[in-house]
């Protein structure tokens, strides 16, 4: 039952990953007069982390199906 669970659950986060990094291109892609460049670099810098966040948290749930009990 709990691996039922994870395997639904790394999808979601994949997807997640994707949206971040999408979100990441489109602001970096924003010109500098509608976003000012430090508002750009800063939330550019927070969907890298999210990103990167997700990415340990799909590593996490690939490891946790690896379990016995799995």
């Amino acid at each position: 039952m709990p691996c039922s669970y994870l395997s639904q659950a790394v999808p979601l986060v994949e997807e997640s990953r994707a949206l971040s990094f999408a979100l990441s291109i489109t602001l970096a892609a924003t010109p500098p007069q509608e976003i000012g460049g430090e508002e750009v670099d800063a939330l550019c810098q927070l969907a890298y982390e999210i990103q990167h966040k997700l990415t340990q948290a799909v590593d996490l749930l690939h490891n946790a199906e690896k379990f016995p009990t799995c």
